[in-house]
């Protein structure tokens, strides 16, 4: 886990290095979203959990016409099925997410850092770090408005459980200053 989280400041260290504002991809933009939770491997295994939902809302700012900086908060809610408790993940990330190509709906990847703090319903977990990854469609339908459909993975480890679970989820993008 600690080799991945190094690998992915290198990856957003060189990515801010090589991308370089220009005044005309320079943009301020706020996304909200939500969508479906889908815990992966410990967390429904062994954990007991089935799907839930999830909330996020995200502040991005482009810094050259492929790249854009995104930090934001986001909760997961996963229901526990046979007795187990509900389990919920709440807290911040952060990274750089990359557009792939041009027009009204364009393909794009991103990648970062989480800080999330585990709710065991009885008990609290600590704040915890891990990665935040996704890949998803800005279609555009006004010029400064677009529906954003991704499909992401995010992964943390606490002290009782490893935390790995797929989001299909749906955001409104607004473009500021456009």
């Amino acid at each position: 886990m600690k080799h991945s989280m190094t690998w992915t400041a290198a990856l957003l260290t060189v990515s801010a290095l090589t991308f370089h504002a220009s005044p005309a991809a320079a943009q301020l933009s706020l996304e909200g979203r939500i969508g479906s939770v889908i815990p992966v491997g410990e967390l429904s295994d062994e954990g007991g959990q089935t799907a839930g939902l999830g909330f996020a809302a995200e502040a991005m700012f482009s810094f050259s016409d492929r790249a854009t900086a995104y930090a934001g908060v986001s909760r997961h809610d996963f229901n526990g099925e046979d007795g187990a408790a509900d389990i919920s993940s709440t807290g911040f990330n952060g990274g750089v997410k990359f557009l792939l190509g041009e027009g009204n709906a364009i393909p794009w990847v991103r990648g970062g850092l989480m800080i999330h703090k585990p709710d065991f319903g009885p008990g609290e977990g600590d704040w915890e770090a891990g990665l935040d990854t996704g890949v998803g469609v800005d279609w555009m339908v006004r010029p400064n408005i677009g529906i954003v459909p991704a499909l992401r993975f995010n992964t943390y480890s606490s002290a009782d459980v490893s935390l790995q679970f797929i989001s299909l989820d749906l955001g409104l993008h607004l473009h500021l200053g456009r």
